[in-house]
């Protein structure tokens, strides 16, 4: 009878069939690239606006090119909780969730859940949507990746923009929000609630002057745009909205009973509009004047009402909000007024009039608040941070090692488990061999009933258990022997028994060498896990520092996380060869504990195998 010793050794065909979908997993984690959708971690909550200006939205005559918009912030659509409280953790960021767009915060009321900021969006195109995201709640503790800008870019408005009033001040001369500097001298009366945020009141007695600026001087004939929100109280003749005056030139913006006009005094003379219908008293209208050079146009709510072949005088001397030098004639309400030194489009125009007034909730359409999702690294604290800024070289080298973790380890676990088991059927077996007196072949058989009398189990599970170990192993070739050279009754000879004890020994040494297949891996994960990630480390530490070198200046900041996060390596290394240090030499003693063992019984089955077949003579006679 040969035992089964398909199940004796941890063969490499079960070796493979195990490691093979752990390798996969290993590889496809180190090699899978999770993109991120989220502009920079240590901000932990956006809002998606929807930017329409298809038919559903704002629809515009034209692509609108960059355009600075009003985001109007409320509790609807924004938790003013999860900001800070005067909002300058705000950033907005365009559709590819990776460029920051500037912004301007005229207003931030957490107590009112009122805001109101201008944002900068590049390529405004008509009758399309595009998304633009607001982050909030920036963490402190979390500091952005080396090399990721999270400051605010500078201005929310181009370089075009010589003028921004936004009226939010109280009880002082308007600011200018463009950042030329251009500021009136005279303050206008304050108003809470205006059209977009705080506005101005004038009473029709004393306008607003703004004193002359070379930043906000126009060139003759040089492109010009004007626009601001006005709401007449009073509709009286000639009431001056604004007006600009440099010797003979002038400008004048105003209503007559309420019809918008404008008029212009240069070299050609005086030509003024024919006015436009009334606007209606007590209500907020967008009026914009914008001159290309050889024609002027005025607009109301974004459409053309007038216009003159007509180009801008040279103006350098002071201008006024609320009537003329020296007087004031307009009385009303007025907020946002913006100068530029560029002819506008008509698009940019509308999308102004109906973006910033009542459309304003069509054109952005706000989403849900979404909360950071919270990933496996964040979870980890300091050694996450770690994680997060391991170069992708060194993320090669922590792979590798993770491979050969999970072969040491599967292999220990399946050593020891396979240890194990070999010892119990090893004791069972010496078990009935203390039971046997006479013939000591007897337990080389599958015949239940015989070996149920000599004190083992009996069915044919266990029977083939205990086949399978290496001492029945060896115990069944000693037995093929004894009956290759005696028959029944008969003796061996000296030369005989020594024949015996060598196959013997032989075949322990087999089973020493089953014993300690794959032990090798081991020692190839104890040998080599330290140098794979010295290795990893040393890399990391080469491309950290010939970054600094490229970049020519030293910062702790920079030069810290990615040290730290080389070691990393090396630690990988120690992980993986510590435990099959400790694997290794563990199993090495059961291992040899075995192979004592089997070495002790040849050593009995020779000696009862002597007794059992005592050697002949030449006579015949046994002695």
């Amino acid at each position: 009878m040969k035992p089964n010793s398909s199940s004796s050794i941890l063969s490499a065909g079960s070796v493979r069939s195990v490691l093979l979908p752990v390798l996969l997993l290993l590889i496809g984690g180190s090699l899978e690239i999770q993109a991120r959708t989220w502009w920079n971690e240590a901000w932990s909550t956006r809002t998606k606006f929807t930017v329409d200006t298809s038919d559903n939205g704002v629809p515009l005559p034209d692509a609108a090119g960059t355009a600075t918009v009003v985001v109007r912030l409320h509790d609807g659509n924004f938790d003013f909780a999860s900001a800070k409280e005067d909002g300058s953790d705000l950033r907005f960021v365009d559709s590819d969730d990776k460029t920051m767009l500037a912004s301007q915060i005229e207003k931030f009321d957490p107590v009112m859940n009122e805001g109101f900021v201008w944002v900068k969006i590049p390529d405004v195109k008509a009758g399309a949507t595009r998304e633009i995201y607001l982050y909030s709640a920036r963490n402190e503790k979390k500091k952005p990746a080396k090399g990721e800008k999270t400051d605010l870019p500078k201005t929310a408005f181009d370089a075009d923009t010589i003028t921004v009033y936004h009226f939010n001040e109280h009880g002082t001369p308007p600011g200018d929000s463009s950042g030329e500097g251009i500021r009136a001298e005279t303050p206008g009366i304050p108003v809470e609630g205006s059209m977009i945020g705080g506005g101005v009141k004038l009473d029709g007695k004393k306008p607003i002057s703004i004193p002359a600026n070379p930043k906000a001087a126009v060139l003759e004939a040089a492109p010009f745009t004007w626009m601001s929100w006005v709401k007449p109280t009073v509709l009286a003749p000639e009431s001056i909205i604004y007006s600009r005056k440099d010797g003979a030139a002038a400008l004048k913006i105003g209503l007559d009973n309420g019809a918008p006009f404008f008029e212009i005094t240069g070299p050609a003379g005086t030509q003024r509009s024919v006015p436009a219908a009334p606007l209606a008293a007590g209500t907020w209208k967008h009026l914009a004047l914008v001159s290309d050079g050889t024609r002027t146009t005025l607009y109301v709510d974004g459409n053309a009402v007038g216009n003159l072949p007509v180009a801008m005088p040279a103006l350098n001397g002071p201008a006024f909000i609320g009537g003329e030098e020296g007087k004031g004639s307009f009385g009303g309400e007025i907020d946002e007024m913006e100068i530029s030194k560029s002819a506008r489009s008509a698009a940019l125009i509308k999308l102004a009039a109906l973006g910033q007034g009542q459309q304003n909730a069509k054109l952005l359409v706000a989403g849900k608040p979404e909360p950071a999702k919270v990933s496996f690294f964040d979870s980890l604290g300091l050694f996450g941070y770690l994680l997060k800024s391991v170069t992708v070289d060194a993320w090669v080298v922590i792979g590798v090692l993770g491979i050969m973790s999970a072969i040491s380890w599967i292999v220990m676990v399946a050593k020891n488990n396979y240890i194990k088991s070999l010892s119990k059927g090893s004791k069972e077996f010496m078990n009935q061999w203390h039971h046997l007196s006479k013939d000591i072949t007897a337990l080389d058989t599958d015949d239940e009933e015989q070996l149920a009398t000599l004190g083992g189990k009996a069915d044919a599970a266990h029977i083939k258990f205990i086949h399978s170990t290496p001492i029945y192993r060896v115990y069944h070739l000693g037995c093929q022997e004894i009956r290759a050279r005696v028959g029944k009754g008969e003796g061996l000879t000296h030369r005989s028994i020594e024949a015996i004890e060598s196959s013997l020994e032989a075949q322990v040494t087999r089973e020493s060498t089953r014993l300690n297949s794959m032990m090798v891996l081991l020692t190839i994960c104890i040998a080599g896990g330290p140098y794979v990630g010295l290795l990893g480390t040393i890399i990391g530490v080469m491309i950290t520092f010939g970054e600094i070198a490229m970049l020519g200046e030293v910062d702790i900041n920079a030069i810290a996380p990615g040290i730290a996060a080389a070691l990393l390596a090396t630690v990988a290394g120690l992980v993986v060869a510590i435990p099959a240090l400790f694997g290794y030499n563990y199993l090495s003693v059961q291992v040899k504990e075995i192979t004592t063992d089997l070495r002790l019984f040849v050593e009995e089955f020779i000696t009862k195998m002597a007794e059992f077949y005592p050697e002949k003579d030449f006579s015949g006679s046994s002695h």
